[in-house]
């Protein structure tokens, strides 16, 4: 084994030493896009003897390209005799139509799809081929963006999700030029993505441009001194962190912040908690969006909301702040609900309860034209919401038979331009609700019913 090769290893056995990243022989799941780091990565955790799966996410971005990516990963799985998962999703349109950068986007998908694949092989720990180079353009980036304290702490060499799984980065501690070195001298083949030399994208621009005229003009080990930044500042954060644990297991419950709680948090456990819930739903954690979001909920009007980006609205109410996902569609689509939770959808917020009642309460005290109560059993599992569509018919509560849900709006009233704003609350295929006026009789509540689906409707303004 050449030097370069024996280097890469010795550095690699000792990050993951000094962070007790792996147990000898654990099972890993290596996260592999067929680049040179992810190769580096394949092979150098098979030559430490783990016991490896190999996952390989398509963002089905460069066409037929891509699916060459895919079969390469497929191909060096099995040359290893390991076992090989894939994920292949149109990522680029999926962040367009969710209002999210195609880059955080991108990552939240990825990062979803290895957390299934290791859920379901039984595996508590992810690698990525994260390197030096990486940490120090993530740092450059978050910079030039404006972040928050806690992301200057880019890419640790371990990311506990707390949850008993982990995130691994074994050649954290390795530069680009090393590990070009051991691919050289053990003749290693690997993919080259062609938009990596691009200018498209910012990480393109600050890997290809500014850096290299950084170190160039005023610090030839920028890359280290980036690193040490990020090394030091992850360390301090660990308080932090630890302390906004505490405060989210106080204020965050179902998709909800109480204002109560979260004011006599520390602002810096704010920020930390509302960036972690940005990199949960792939948005970018930026400095300005935090700190807006965080001002919102403290400050910011009731029965408004803010866009916190990616398709997330943050909406106050009575003490409140709601998140709420944002599901745009085409004209007829529909929109599931969150059961328990709150969804936003035709411009309204629908706020869904499961309830059980004593049977003295009346149920019928509780309903009103915003604001039903179903027999949860009748209505099943999968509640959603649309517009009208041609041919809809319910029955009207009171009543035995069906009826057009034109003639129904007809009867009652309701001019032509409104219909189309109504929005029907469906059980299945079946209408349950057509808000505002009434609901049909086979999700009514009974004397048998046990469980209760409450469902609140509010508007949204924007």
């Amino acid at each position: 084994m050449g030097d370069a090769a024996q280097q890469v290893l010795d550095r690699v056995r000792a990050t993951i030493a000094k962070h007790h990243m792996l147990a000898p022989g654990e099972t890993v799941l290596a996260a592999v896009s067929g680049g040179p780091d992810s190769m580096c990565l394949l092979h150098v955790l098979v030559e430490l003897g783990y016991r490896v799966h190999v996952a390989h996410f398509d963002h089905q971005t460069r066409g037929r390209r891509s699916a060459e990516d895919a079969e390469f990963a497929r191909d060096v799985a099995i040359s290893f005799g390991v076992p090989f998962h894939l994920e292949s999703r149109h990522i680029e349109k999926e962040a367009k139509d969710a209002g999210a950068s195609f880059e955080a986007y991108a990552r939240a998908a990825r990062y979803s799809f290895f957390r299934r694949v290791a859920d379901a092989i039984g595996c508590t720990a992810t690698a990525t081929g994260h390197h030096a180079d990486d940490r120090a353009e993530t740092v450059m980036m978050r910079l030039l963006r404006g972040t928050w304290p806690g992301g200057l702490g880019a890419i640790p060499p371990v990311r506990d999700n707390g949850d008993g799984r982990r995130v691994v980065r074994p050649l954290i501690d390795c530069s680009r030029d090393e590990i070009t070195g051991y691919l050289t001298e053990r003749h290693i083949a690997f993919r080259i993505d062609e938009t990596n030399n691009g200018t498209d994208y910012t990480r393109n621009r600050v890997r290809n441009e500014l850096l290299p005229r950084l170190a160039e003009a005023y610090n030839p080990r920028l890359r280290d001194a980036l690193c040490r930044l990020a090394e030091m500042q992850h360390d301090a954060s660990e308080v932090i962190r630890q302390r906004t644990g505490e405060l989210t297991l106080a204020c965050f419950h179902n998709d909800a912040i109480d204002l109560v709680e979260f004011a006599r948090g520390p602002v810096a456990c704010q920020r930390e908690l509302l960036a972690d819930c940005a990199e949960r739903n792939g948005i970018e954690v930026e400095f300005d969006r935090i700190e807006r979001a965080r001002r919102f909920i403290l400050e910011g009007p009731q029965h408004r909301c803010f866009d916190f980006g990616g398709g997330i609205l943050l909406r106050n109410e009575r003490g409140t702040t709601y998140i709420l996902r944002r599901q745009p569609g085409p004209d007829g689509s529909e929109t599931e609900l969150e059961v328990p939770g709150s969804t936003l959808a035709l411009g309204k917020v629908f706020h869904c309860r499961l309830l059980e009642l004593p049977p003295a309460v009346p149920v019928k005290e509780l309903c009103n034209a915003a604001r039903q109560v179903f027999d949860a059993e009748r209505v099943g599992e999968r509640v959603t919401v649309r517009a009208r569509r041609d041919g809809d018919r319910f029955v009207p509560f009171g009543m035995e038979h069906p009826k057009k849900l034109q003639d129904y709006f007809v009867d009652c009233k309701v001019d032509q331009p409104l219909r189309d704003a109504v929005p029907l609350v469906c059980a299945g295929e079946r209408i349950a609700w057509v808000v505002g006026h009434t609901i049909d009789a086979n999700v009514a509540v009974t004397d048998a019913t046990s469980r209760f689906l409450l469902i609140e409707v509010e508007d949204a303004i924007e």
